[in-house]
């Protein structure tokens, strides 16, 4: 008993010890990880990309600059979050970026993302130069974009037996179109504000004749618009009193291109005569967006016309009111319809610009495809959103829920006097917080500016629906017909100095350009659509 005794006590102390030392070799052995699980450890984190973003930025940005790499909380907020050095290459959208964007194609230096217009992205799809894009499209790759953009929209974007490969960027479905006046002007010549196109024209006369400004020269002009030496803008409201609201209509489930339309020959000959009397600035043509409004701002023009919401608002840093204002202390632009009668001045928003990645890019650096839809989708998102729009919560703005209060001395003192940059981060986004349920107050927004708001939103829209992406057939480029189409109203205004050769010019874009069968082809596509779907499926 007593051996046994003995070997039963050896055995508990050998053990006990035994679970002591474990015990002590377990707790000094946790932060000295294995090389294995130190590997594994690291892996979790995504490696670090670098990724190229090519975007338009508006003409209200055209100066807007990215600030030095501390200021610029965007940056480090994404390149934090996502493991990445971001790029932007940011250009005003236009001609030149589309020619900017067509080289770099060309030449194989292929941005990660991209975005492009409606023909441009219809090129390059059918050229075969886009990403099958369907598996991030998706609600649950991208829920917080298809806060923005329907699913019926963005399959009906897509062209005929092509998979998802051209996003439909989120667009401001609400529009803010109107022209704008020198009120100030008007009463210093005892005018009104026009309520017609012959009072508008007349009050085109008397800013170019009457000495506006009063500085004792004949320096002012009517009216300008910014044509990038390319194109005659609908800004004229010589479209418009001719009958065609904005590039396209659908009247009797037909496709009515108002930029073609035997009409056009009465627009070209209305802008001639304007252009021989005098009445509006000489230089339109060859200006670069936004150079009609540096015009405004600069006490050289009276009338522009311009679709930005805040374009008239004092409380708005670097609007036209506030720049002009900064100059002329009695400046005070209002928004004017000369249209009354007119069921509607413009059409209200539809798809029309893609985001896009390159295939070999997908090919060849798939992870940089995905992160950047990560990215996107979170500037989707409220948080991305309401950095990229109003800055820093508790420092540029404060929210109270759904309730987001701006603090302006903040905000223009970091974004709208340091480059107005913010505003090129809002090229996935448009200002429409609604969208998320967001209310935003605005302390600057003065009862003038109230009354501007209200006014402007109350001039009406048509629907441009439904939003389905019309192709051109087989083999048709409706982007050679624009261009053409482009060069023949520039040469019947400046060389011609006559529209009477319209029907002539036309005729050659509906045969040799493919015109006629383009828009029979959109026609067809309208009617199948609405065969099959009720229009309610589109709203």
């Amino acid at each position: 008993m007593k051996k046994s005794l003995l070997v039963i006590l050896t055995g508990l102390c050998v053990l006990t010890t035994a679970c002591s030392e474990n015990s002590k070799t377990t707790e000094t052995s946790k932060p000295a990880l294995s090389s294995d699980t130190k590997a594994a450890t690291e892996t979790t984190k995504p490696a670090k990309l670098s990724l190229r973003f090519m975007i338009p930025v508006g003409t209200e940005f055209a100066n807007a600059t990215l600030p030095a790499a501390d200021k610029d909380f965007v940056k480090k907020a994404i390149e934090e979050k996502f493991n990445v050095d971001l790029k932007l290459d940011y250009f005003v959208g236009g001609e030149d970026y589309k020619n900017k964007m067509n080289v770099q194609l060309a030449g194989g230096d292929i941005p990660d993302i991209f975005i492009g217009d409606a023909a441009a992205s219809q090129k390059y799809a059918t050229d075969g130069l886009l990403a099958d894009l369907t598996t991030y499209f998706t609600q649950q790759s991208m829920p917080n974009y298809f806060k923005w953009v329907k699913q019926q929209e963005l399959e009906s974007f897509q062209m005929k037996g092509m998979n998802i490969n051209r996003g439909i960027l989120p667009f401001l479905r609400n529009q803010y179109p109107a022209w704008y006046v020198r009120q100030d002007w008007l009463e210093k010549l005892g005018l009104k504000a026009p309520k017609s196109y012959d009072e508008m024209l007349e009050v085109m006369r008397k800013f170019t004749n009457g000495d506006p400004d009063g500085n004792g020269k004949k320096d002012t002009f009517g009216f300008s618009v910014s044509g990038n030496g390319a194109s005659v803008p609908f800004d004229f409201p010589m479209w418009l009193a001719n009958g065609f609201v904005a590039d396209f209509q659908i009247a009797n489930n037909t496709f009515v291109d108002n930029r073609t339309d035997l009409g056009v020959q009465k627009v070209i000959q209305d802008i001639i005569n304007v252009t021989n009397e005098g009445i509006i600035d000489p230089d339109w043509f060859l200006s670069k967006s936004p150079g009609h409004l540096d015009k405004a701002v600069q006490n050289k023009i009276g009338i522009f016309f311009s679709g930005t919401e805040n374009v008239a608002l004092e409380g708005t840093p670097n609007s036209v009111q506030a720049r002009t204002k900064a100059i002329d202390p009695k400046a005070n632009w209002q928004p004017f319809n000369p249209f009354p009668d007119k069921p509607a001045i413009w059409k209200n928003g539809v798809p029309e610009t893609s985001v896009m990645a390159g295939k070999t890019v997908a090919e060849k650096k798939p992870e940089n495809i995905k992160r950047s839809f990560e990215i996107l989708n979170w500037l989707a998102s409220e948080d991305g959103y309401l950095l990229t729009h109003y800055g820093q919560d508790g420092k540029h703005y404060k929210r109270d829920g759904k309730k987001i209060t701006l603090v302006p001395e903040a905000f223009d003192a970091d974004i709208a006097k340091a480059g107005n940059w913010l505003g090129i981060y809002r090229f996935f986004t448009p200002e429409e917080p609604a969208v998320l349920g967001f209310e935003v107050n605005d302390p600057r927004v003065s009862p003038r500016d109230q009354a501007i708001l209200k006014t402007v939103a109350s001039f009406p829209k048509h629907d441009a629906l439904p939003p389905v992406s019309l192709q051109p057939p087989q083999g048709m480029n409706i982007g050679d017909l624009r261009k053409e189409m482009n060069k023949l109203h520039i040469k019947m205004i400046f060389e011609d100095k006559s529209a009477d050769k319209w029907p002539q010019y036309r005729e050659e874009l509906m045969t040799k350009f493919s015109g006629r069968a383009i828009f029979q082809g959109y026609t067809d596509q309208i009617n199948s659509v609405m065969k099959d779907k009720k229009l309610n499926d589109f709203k």
